[in-house]
């Protein structure tokens, strides 16, 4: 009973480190996020570049997990949607550096828009809004 109920709770834990350190990962992104926003509203464009250094970091972080864990069995049609939204946040992550380097700063900030919108797209999927 005593080897039952250790396995039970290292399985549960690893499954709450799992979680939480998406959850971290999601954090870092939001902060990056928000750092980037912060440069486009104050015209500093060493700052947009640099939340978006660290919000492509840690996206590939990201993207190592299994993000199907946070779906639950009803949502399991939903997982194309979000295969598809992380597909376009990488060809969004790219294009937003290649407007950064031709200095097309409102290209930057729509496409900085669209990844934002996508994060909200998921965010309302997994959470069933």
């Amino acid at each position: 009973m005593k080897k039952f109920v250790w396995i039970l709770a290292l399985c549960l834990g690893s499954a709450w480190l799992g979680a939480s350190e998406i959850t971290k990962k999601m954090r870092d992104m939001e902060y990056s996020i928000n750092s980037m926003q912060k440069g486009f509203f104050y015209n500093d464009k060493i700052q947009i570049t640099k939340g978006l250094r660290e919000f492509k970091q840690t996206y590939g972080e990201f993207k190592k997990h299994n993000v199907f864990d946070y779906l639950k069995s009803s949502q399991s049609m939903e997982e194309n949607i979000v295969l598809n939204t992380l597909k376009r946040d990488e060809e969004s992550i790219q294009a937003l550096e290649e407007a950064l380097q031709k200095n097309q700063i409102l290209k930057a900030a729509e496409i900085h828009a669209d990844i934002l919108h996508s994060c909200t797209v998921c965010h309302a999927l997994t959470r069933g809004w």
